[in-house]
């Protein structure tokens, strides 16, 4: 049976649903990306008394800058004994030897992880999870359950980050041509998209919210509740259970179109 694992914004949203869920995935601070909301270590530690599986988001390419405060981060979540680390930036994965760490490790590259021969690669590197792409068909995500090694992540509802750029690039934008900012959400197409701008980049959300009702063969299956309401997600997590969810189902009855021969 898939475990319910949830990107949480707080501890008290958190404490709110602990009876609906089985992992809690949470952003950690200075070091991930695309999360209305970061947590310390010590806010890890308190949620970690929930008596769930934690994994921990370290998401964002790390720059020469950052090496001590990531290793300094990495032994102090050693010391929490949670479930895994959720990472993009493939140092970890030496790091962890270097460091001697025996937390395990969740290859999460986004839109590079799409297949089972990589995942099997990287899990013989130690690496015993992969957080699936969003870009997979239902088709695709099951054959790679069935060829995998280790255990899969697999998003089912919220807001998708579809791009995301060092730069500032609405904040670069709005001061060339010195223009009024307007919220967090640009108008295109008849679509609007939520952008967030901040120190560490721009990310640029799907205009839609991914709401999976179909059984997904996946270890984890993955609620994000970055820009939603928590008493609203809370529902929306009763609606699951009910199987009362309406559905918007993103890639995964879409076949590929482009392929590389």
């Amino acid at each position: 049976m898939n475990k319910i694992s949830v990107i949480i914004k707080s501890i008290a949203e958190a404490k709110d649903i602990k009876d609906m869920v089985d992992a809690y995935l949470i952003p950690i601070e200075d070091l991930s990306i695309n999360y209305q909301k970061t947590f310390t270590i010590e806010e890890i530690e308190e949620i970690k008394k929930l008596k769930k599986e934690v994994f921990v988001f370290i998401n964002k390419n790390i720059h020469n800058n950052e090496l001590e405060k990531l290793e300094e981060t990495l032994k102090n979540i050693e010391k929490l004994n949670i479930n895994g680390i959720i990472f993009y930036d493939i140092s970890l994965i030496e790091l962890k030897k270097e460091l001697n760490l025996k937390t395990d490790l969740v290859w999460h590259q986004e839109h590079l992880t799409t297949n089972y021969v990589a995942a099997n690669y990287y899990y013989d590197k130690g690496v015993k999870y992969t957080y699936l792409s969003s870009e997979l068909t239902k088709r695709e995500i099951e054959e790679i359950k069935e060829k995998y090694k280790g255990k899969t992540f697999v998003n089912v509802f919220g807001y998708l980050p579809m791009f995301t750029s060092r730069r500032r690039l609405v904040n670069n934008y709005v001061d060339t041509f010195n223009l009024k900012e307007k919220g967090n959400r640009i108008y295109k197409e008849e679509k609007y998209y939520y952008i967030d701008d901040n120190k560490k980049g721009t990310t640029v959300y799907s205009d839609y919210i991914l709401n999976v009702k179909e059984e997904i063969k996946a270890d984890y299956i993955v609620f994000n509740s970055n820009m939603i309401d928590e008493d609203t997600f809370k529902e929306i997590l009763k609606d699951y259970k009910n199987n009362k969810l309406e559905k918007e189902t993103g890639f995964l009855f879409k076949e590929t179109i482009y392929k590389v021969k």
